[in-house]
């Protein structure tokens, strides 16, 4: 579904947890379709609760916790783990705020 969206040469795409529910192979070549989108000049805007996927498709991740922008990690800053660490952070600080 997704490689005939990309066939329309979009200038901005909207993903939403782009590759649950498929094998390895098949999100490798997801992986790749969406860099070479963003490669062409596509804007990817991605939601996505995988952070594997989130440090292998992103060049920015902004973290959102209570509606809230809560972290901003950018280029060598975005890994697995700094992501899941500003998720707990937020979970952690929103545990406070109740």
């Amino acid at each position: 579904m997704l490689a005939k969206w990309f066939q329309l040469d979009p200038k901005l795409v909207l993903l939403e947890e782009p590759t649950q529910g498929v094998d390895i192979g098949a999100r490798e070549q997801v992986f790749g379709e969406i860099r070479r989108m963003a490669d062409q000049g596509a804007a990817i805007i991605c939601a996505s609760s995988d952070h594997e996927q989130l440090a292998a498709i992103c060049n920015r991740v902004v973290v959102l916790g209570r509606g809230r922008q809560v972290a901003e990690l950018e280029g060598a800053a975005i890994s697995k783990s700094a992501i899941a660490e500003s998720c707990y952070i937020t979970e952690k600080a929103g545990a406070t705020l109740s």
